[in-house]
């Protein structure tokens, strides 16, 4: 049962990691004056600092869950 939980705990941080990233990356093209017409992943320093420790946390309880169920 926990391997389980600690799986699913790590997907659903990396997916709603993804998503608020998407989202917001979305949120400043449309506040661009000239406006987007694909939206990109900001991959800026800051980005990457805000977002990159969700994901890898997120990753690490997805390997541990694997590894709890072996």
């Amino acid at each position: 049962m926990w391997p389980r939980l600690i799986l699913s705990l790590g997907i659903l941080i990396v997916g709603l990691t993804l998503v608020a990233w998407w989202l917001l990356s979305g949120f400043g093209c449309e506040m661009n004056t000239s406006g987007c017409s694909v939206v990109r992943l900001d991959l800026g320093r800051d980005a990457l600092r805000i977002f990159l420790p969700p994901i890898g946390l997120g990753i690490v309880l997805i390997v541990l869950g694997f590894w709890r169920m072996r």
